[in-house]
């Protein structure tokens, strides 16, 4: 039985050990609700400012903007950062806020085939910015867009020129630049796009120049100067419309000095046709005459100093010999010609042979020919124009040889007649030789070798090449040795082969059967020359010297004697290796 404490009321029994834990637990709870009630709110207080200063930062910018002439606003943006700029938009973490107006803007730019951007007026890169003790990011995208008065009041993407549902009207056409600010800070708060928090803003400026802009302006009919496009020979365009702002519609639009095959559109007032002819036609001038007034006024207005161009439509070759051998590595290099701004990409219009590779980039084909191929590429260049599809045939032939010739021996006086037979290649065969006799040739057309009487009895070693139309050359090489009846002088020694090595000393005696069939006053020479290092030593009758220079050499002797008179050649090969 539990006792009272001394001094305490009857049934005022107090607190036992577990309620007061309960009522600590209860305490807790409550402090860490609060606790995180007021880190929220903080966190969401916090947000709510960096907004707003996103916001006031948003509308600065589209201030600054509007403060620009109009057409100031593309000023210096080139084209290849202006697409680098949309297209890392359209994949960032902010791309689904920016998708409206992407979706009815199109992209725009000074610069054609320029990478500048960053320093102009309204600059394609993402600037950084300090506000309130924060530090923002600020990205402005420029385009353009039209409103179609008699249809809606949204400011849409732009209709092309002939579309059936654009306008006919002009002045029912209403053109905008739309300039959309992105500004970004980082914020834990915003998960969904990896911490980093944005604010969109955008508006409208009228691209209209102001009438006393123009200088070509008379009362208040004007010509827009229009943006002059590259046509392309061949090619049927009509893309460059002419505009005139204000006086008395319908308009009736002439010119002079277009290239032949276009004409202006005297109602549309559109440029367009198939030029016939590639150059620049400079002192064009395009005018136009608003419809007469009530007042039998009628204006008119003259825009000169035009300058069209007219290119050829993008083409290309594979240059070089469109040949080769069974089994030959083949490599097709293209030349492009015609078009404008460089080309950016090659198509193949047909199939590969098997084996070979085809370079999107470059247009480059290589492979192993086994075969005869055909294959179609065409060319794109600068402006995306694709040429009309080159097809390039290639032939490939088997390997060129020659037929072996047997040595051949034939009597002093007689004719000789030889014939050299070619296999393989283009068949378009030239023959040469070297080392025959001084009385027999060769023909170039067909390969025999004819000729004679023989006058010398020798030992001859020619060389016959053949060389075929793709430029191949094979040779060949055989004995003729030209016999006498009565004893001839001859050389005997060295053989018909001599192999030595280079760098190596040597020496070659040369000796004659002159002893043995008595001839008198033997004299031995050299025709023509040794190999590089060796000399002949005259009066020793011998080859001496260190070869320096490795291959194959045909040598020739002469040998004479006075008694009987005599004069015989003898040619033997020199392998040095």
């Amino acid at each position: 039985m539990r006792s009272e404490p001394v001094g305490r009321r009857a049934g005022d029994e107090g607190f036992t050990l577990l309620e007061v834990l309960v009522a600590l637990t209860v305490v807790s709870v409550a402090m860490a609700g609060l606790g995180a009630f007021f880190v929220n709110g903080s966190l969401a207080i916090a947000q709510q400012r960096d907004q707003r200063a996103a916001a006031q930062l948003a509308a600065n910018t589209l201030e600054q903007v509007r403060a620009l002439e109009p057409y100031a606003l593309l000023s210096g943006r080139g084209e290849a950062k202006s697409k680098s700029q949309r297209a890392e938009a359209e994949k960032g973490a902010f791309k689904d806020k920016l998708a409206p107006y992407f979706k009815q803007t199109k992209l725009e730019w000074d610069l054609k085939d320029s990478a500048q951007g960053d320093e102009a007026a309204i600059p394609t890169g993402t600037r950084t910015l300090s506000y309130g003790g924060m530090t923002f990011k600020q990205t402005v995208f420029v385009g353009g867009c039209e409103v179609y008065v008699l249809r809606n009041d949204d400011c849409v993407l732009p209709l092309p020129e002939g579309d059936p549902k654009r306008p006919t009207n002009l002045a029912t056409i209403l053109k905008y630049f739309r300039v959309t600010v992105l500004i970004t800070w980082p914020h834990k708060s915003c998960t969904a796009t990896g911490g980093e928090c944005g604010y969109v803003a955008s508006t409208l400026i009228s691209r209209v120049k102001d009438e006393n802009q123009y200088s070509n302006k008379l009362g208040t009919l004007y010509i827009a100067a229009p943006v002059l496009e590259t046509f392309y020979v061949g090619l049927n365009q009509i893309t460059v419309p002419m505009k005139a702002y204000k006086g008395q519609q319908p308009y009736t639009w002439s010119a002079t000095g277009l290239p032949p095959g276009l004409a202006i559109d005297s109602v549309t007032g559109v440029v367009g046709g198939t030029p016939t002819t590639a150059g620049l036609y400079p002192n064009g001038a395009v005018s136009v005459r608003e419809s007469k007034r009530e007042d039998g006024k009628q204006l008119t207005d003259t825009m000169g100093s035009l300058t069209w161009k007219v290119v050829e439509q993008p083409s290309l070759t594979y240059p070089g010999v469109a040949a080769s051998y069974v089994g030959d590595p083949v490599k097709l290099v293209p030349v492009p010609t015609g078009g404008e701004g460089g080309y950016t990409a090659y198509t193949l219009k047909s199939n590969l042979p098997m084996g070979f590779t085809f370079d999107k980039t470059t247009g480059v084909i290589q492979g192993t020919a086994l075969a005869d191929f055909s294959v179609s590429v065409a060319v794109t260049d600068g402006n995306g124009v694709t040429g009309a599809p080159k097809t390039y045939t290639h032939k490939v032939y088997e390997p060129l040889t020659v037929q072996p010739i047997a040595n051949q021996s034939v009597p002093i006086l007689s004719t000789v007649s030889i014939p050299t037979v070619a296999m393989g290649g283009d068949g378009k065969y030239t023959y040469a030789a070297t080392g025959l006799p001084a009385t027999v040739t060769i023909d170039p057309a067909t390969g025999v070798i004819s000729g004679g009487p023989v006058l010398i009895p020798a030992t001859f070693l020619p060389t016959v090449s053949v060389t075929d139309g793709l430029g191949k050359t094979v040779t060949v090489t055989f004995e003729l040795v030209v016999t006498s009846t009565t004893p001839a002088l001859g050389v005997t020694s060295p053989a018909s082969q001599v192999t030595s090595s280079r760098g190596q000393e040597v020496t070659l005696p040369v000796t004659t059967n002159a002893d043995m069939i008595g001839a008198k006053g033997t004299q031995v020479s050299v025709v023509g020359l040794l190999p590089p290092g060796l000399k002949w030593n005259n009066g020793k009758d011998t080859i001496s010297g260190t070869p320096t220079v490795a291959g194959t050499y045909v040598i020739t002797l002469s040998v004479s004697s006075s008694n009987p008179l005599q004069t015989s050649l003898y040619s033997f090969t020199w392998i040095v290796k």
